[in-house]
């Protein structure tokens, strides 16, 4: 598939079925992941994969759409600040890095 097709057919999902993501799937989207590029290759990054059903309870309490409820995994992308490039003026990259990591997961989950 051409990327441009790839750009095209993603979306956000919202709507959920009931049963589980294959382990190869989730790996997959893991490891689009971890190849994606960061200032200086630091990778400040951490993903965590969350099937447990109270854990994505208590994950959804935090954010206010009921969908996420329905979700048969989630993964938590968390950027850690220590880790990342910082600029000479100051400028912290770890949000950029995590965004274009989260980027190519969610094209991967396309």
């Amino acid at each position: 598939m051409a990327f441009i097709d790839l750009a095209r057919k993603r979306y956000s999902v919202r709507d959920y079925k009931d049963m589980p993501v294959e382990k190869e799937k989730i790996l997959q989207v893991l490891e689009a992941g971890r190849i994606a590029p960061s200032a200086v290759n630091y990778q400040p990054w951490h993903f965590i994969v969350i099937t447990d059903e109270e854990i994505k309870s208590k994950v959804a309490e935090s954010y206010s759409r009921d969908w996420i409820k329905k979700a048969p995994v989630i993964i938590a992308v968390c950027g850690d600040h220590s880790k990342s490039w910082k600029r000479k003026d100051g400028k912290d990259h770890c949000d950029i890095d995590i965004a274009i990591a989260v980027d190519h997961m969610t094209l991967a989950a396309a």
